[in-house]
């Protein structure tokens, strides 16, 4: 998957910060007066659906605008080895990224804390055989999509396969013969196979939508959203400055108390991802 490497430039001037703050109403912890460049870039790697949504541009510039910070993110699937080396002050990915446990426990970074969550939802083709179009439990998709007989994809995403494995297990694990197909697909490629078998298939919703734009003639669409057991929480990790040189922890804790502010979170809450009226972000409080 490309990475990206961009800059949001928002700054304003130091001297306008105190007049910003009390006009914004938002609690943020101001930038350290007279300190050098380097010290107002905040260096956040991300991966890529809170980029790709949106989201973080809408929530960033407010953090830019009232802290005096600058934030350069870096969006990709690497991001723990950028901070790794050294590259990043701050880290949000999903909290079941396999690199997460060892990065916290070899002392690169502070423990995770859970900043938002995003929801995966059941896909299908519009003529829905199986009747689950408005359902809100995913499990009883899967179940009148085994009882009918439809065609169900399974998207070998190592984080979708979990979610899938447990929806199944809540109904019983019921015989996968005749609707379940398991061809090795993942993402993109399970979502080709269900538009050709008028399958379902679970997927990231914000991805899905991406794939949508690429693929203006596709059939495919949400069918069942917004279940609490399809959402995946996100969690950001303070980079060490005990254990790497140059890290901006004053700047890294500033976002980081930014991102937990009830104000950010209540824009977390209300934020739509272009394309859909679906709500696809929770704030971090939903879930603590």
């Amino acid at each position: 998957m490309m990475s990206r490497c961009t800059r949001i430039g928002y700054a304003v001037l130091l001297a306008m910060l105190s007049a910003s703050l009390a006009n914004a109403g938002e609690s943020v912890p101001s930038a350290p007066r007279g300190a050098p460049d380097e010290s107002m870039v905040v260096r956040l790697a991300v991966v890529n659906t809170p980029y790709s949504s949106g989201l973080l541009a809408d929530l960033l510039a407010g953090f830019e605008r009232h802290s005096g910070y600058q934030v350069d993110i870096y969006s990709g699937n690497d991001v723990y080895e950028r901070a790794r080396a050294g590259e990043a002050d701050i880290v949000i990915s999903h909290y079941g990224k396999e690199p997460i446990t060892s990065f916290v426990l070899e002392g690169y970074g502070d423990w995770p804390e859970m900043v938002f969550s995003n929801q995966s939802a059941l896909i299908g083709h519009r003529s829905d055989p199986a009747n689950v179009r408005g359902l809100r439990s995913t499990a009883e998709a899967l179940q009148r999509i085994a009882s009918s007989q439809a065609t169900f994809i399974h998207n070998d995403s190592r984080a979708v396969s979990y979610l899938t494995e447990v929806a199944l297990e809540s109904i019983g694990q019921p015989d996968r013969a005749g609707w379940f197909r398991d061809a090795g697909r993942s993402n993109a490629a399970a979502a080709m196979l269900a538009e050709e078998t008028r399958g379902y298939f679970i997927w990231g919703a914000v991805p899905f939508l991406r794939y949508l734009r690429q693929h203006r003639s596709s059939e495919l669409e949400i069918l069942v959203a917004e279940d609490p057991a399809l959402q995946r929480i996100m969690a950001a990790v303070l980079v060490s400055d005990q254990k790497l040189n140059g890290i901006n922890s004053a700047g890294a804790a500033a976002l980081l108390e930014y991102l937990l502010a009830p104000a950010t979170q209540a824009k977390i809450a209300a934020f739509r991802t272009p394309g859909t009226d679906l709500q696809l972000w929770w704030p971090a409080g939903r879930n603590n």
